[in-house]
C-alpha cells in the first residue's frame, strides 16, 4: 500500500493541501485516531440518530479530509491535478447501523480488489477503497466509476459522488475496518456517449469564467436556498447547452460549491438532486456568455 495522496484541514473551505501521506497511514488513522478525535466521531453518531444534519455537517468539518484518488499541485481542482493513485473510492450512505456492519463484511469478502471497508462517522453508512488502475484522466476515472456503479449500485445506499476524483472524503473511525494488503484490480471501464455539444462552433475554452460566475452565485447563498440555487443551476446547464462546460464537470463543480456553502451542506444531499435536475433543464435553453 504504497499509494500516497494529500489530505487537507478540518475546514472544508481549504482546499490547499497540508501535506502528503500513504494509504497505510489513511487507514491506520482510521483504525486508531487520537482520542479527541475519537470523541468527535461520538458526537456525529448521535447528531446522526437524532436527524440532527446541521450539526452533523458542522462537527464534520473539524476532521481532516483526504482525497485518495488523486494528487493535485495547488488548490483541490481538476486543473491542479498532477497525477492518480490507482484507488477509487466508494461510498454507501444512510443505513441502519446493523446493516452496515453486514455491508461492510459482505463487500470485503464478495469484492476481492477492496483494500479496506470501513464504517462511515456515523456509523450510518460504509466506505471502501478500490484498487483500479493507475488511470491518464479524468474520463478515464470516470468510465472506471461507471463500471463499478453498473456492479454495485445494486447495494442500498450506493452514492455516485465519489465519480467527482476531488471530492474529499473524511477521516472516520472504525476499529473494526477490514484491510487486505494484496487486493485484486477491478478492471471494467464504461464509457459515456456525450453528444456533441449544441453549438458546435464554440472552441474556446470558457469552463473558468463559467465556474467563477455560477460560484460567485452560490457562495452569496446563506438562506431561501432552493430558488436561488435552482436558478444558479438552470443557468449552469445553459452554459452546458451553448457548449463551455460538460454537462458532467457542470455537475461536479455545482455539487462541490454545495458541500462548501454553509447553509447548502446542511441538506446536500437535496440540493445537489435539485442542481442535478436544474441542470438538465438549462440544457435545453443554451445560454450564451458575452463578447
Amino acid at each position: 500500500m504504497t499509494q500516497r495522496f494529500n489530505y487537507y484541514p478540518a475546514n472544508i473551505k481549504q482546499s490547499i493541501p497540508l501535506g502528503i501521506v500513504s494509504l497505510s497511514y489513511m487507514l491506520n488513522a482510521i483504525k486508531s485516531p487520537k482520542q479527541d478525535i475519537r470523541h468527535i466521531f461520538e458526537q456525529i453518531r448521535i447528531a446522526e440518530e437524532q436527524g440532527d444534519m446541521a450539526t452533523k455537517n458542522a462537527l464534520k468539518t473539524r476532521l481532516y479530509s483526504f482525497t485518495p484518488c488523486a494528487v493535485v499541485n495547488g488548490r483541490r481542482s481538476y486543473d491542479s491535478i498532477t497525477g492518480f493513485t490507482g484507488l477509487m473510492v466508494l461510498d454507501f450512505d444512510h443505513l441502519e447501523t446493523d446493516h452496515a456492519v453486514e455491508l461492510k463484511q459482505h463487500l470485503f469478502d464478495e469484492y476481492k480488489y477492496l483494500y479496506a471497508t470501513w464504517l462511515s462517522a456515523s456509523r450510518h453508512g460504509v466506505r471502501a477503497i478500490v484498487n483500479i488502475p493507475v488511470v491518464k484522466s479524468v474520463d478515464q476515472f470516470k468510465e472506471y466509476f461507471a463500471g463499478i456503479e453498473n456492479d454495485l449500485a445494486v447495494y442500498h445506499g450506493f452514492d455516485t459522488a465519489p465519480k467527482n476524483c476531488i471530492l474529499p472524503m473524511f477521516l472516520s473511525y472504525d476499529p473494526d475496518i477490514l484491510i487486505r494488503d494484496e487486493p485484486t484490480q477491478f478492471n471494467k471501464r464504461i464509457k459515456k456517449i456525450v453528444p456533441p455539444p449544441i453549438k458546435q462552433y464554440i472552441i474556446n475554452d470558457k469552463s473558468s469564467s463559467v465556474e467563477k460566475i455560477i460560484k460567485k452565485k452560490i457562495d452569496v447563498i446563506t438562506g431561501n436556498g432552493h430558488p436561488q440555487l435552482r436558478a444558479a443551476a438552470y443557468l449552469l446547464g445553459g452554459y452546458c447547452g451553448a457548449g463551455y462546460i460538460t454537462q458532467d464537470h457542470a455537475e461536479n463543480i455545482i455539487k462541490s460549491m454545495i458541500d462548501s456553502n454553509a447553509y447548502l451542506s446542511q441538506k446536500a444531499s437535496v440540493y445537489k438532486k435539485t442542481a442535478e435536475q436544474m441542470i438538465q433543464s438549462g440544457i435545453n435553453n443554451p445560454t450564451f456568455l458575452k463578447s
